[in-house]
């Protein structure tokens, strides 16, 4: 009975001829969150709702052609306690970018994310996987970030320069 389970074990490794079992590690182009459009701002009866990329994982396949970058990005939106007791929906815009490495933009694709509190949530953090294809004969970067209008800039800014100043207050 032992000898029969290793023949039929043998014969079904025998069985896979050219097939490999592992398959070879796709080293990814560079990933990556852009530091000045990773926190967007949103309003709601004149209240801020702050979103923040947090992360992105990528994972690469490839074939002849094209490298097929996957990535799982991290989003965490914060909303004021003043202003959590309904359900509310937000929906940030957010753009993905492919560059080549003289700085030329490849593609562009902007995306909407609906994110949704429920009654009496502050904090919720979303998950979302974007895919895209790069020529493998190109050498390129990719990067995420919010698309951000000019008041939103200038709330980021503004709160920035609160968060600098009171981190170099004397003590």
């Amino acid at each position: 009975m032992l000898l029969r389970k290793r023949n039929l074990f043998a014969a079904f490794f025998l069985s896979l001829g050219g097939c490999s079992l592992y398959s070879e590690k796709v080293s990814c182009p560079k990933t990556a969150i852009l530091a000045e459009f990773s926190k967007t701002v949103s309003f709601h009866n004149r209240l801020p709702i702050r979103t923040d990329l947090d992360s992105l994982i990528p994972k690469c396949t490839r074939d002849n052609v094209y490298v097929y970058v996957n990535f799982r990005v991290r989003m965490t939106s914060i909303r004021p306690l003043s202003n959590y007791h309904e359900p509310l929906t937000i929906k940030p815009s957010y753009f993905v970018a492919v560059v080549d490495d003289i700085g030329n933009i490849l593609s562009r694709s902007d995306h909407e994310l609906e994110i949704s509190f429920e009654k009496m949530q502050t904090t919720k953090v979303s998950f979302f996987k974007v895919e895209e294809i790069i020529p493998v004969h190109k050498k390129a970067a990719l990067y995420i970030g919010f698309n951000l209008d000019e008041s939103q800039v200038a709330w980021l800014k503004k709160e920035r320069e609160k968060g600098f100043s009171k981190s170099r207050a004397p003590k």
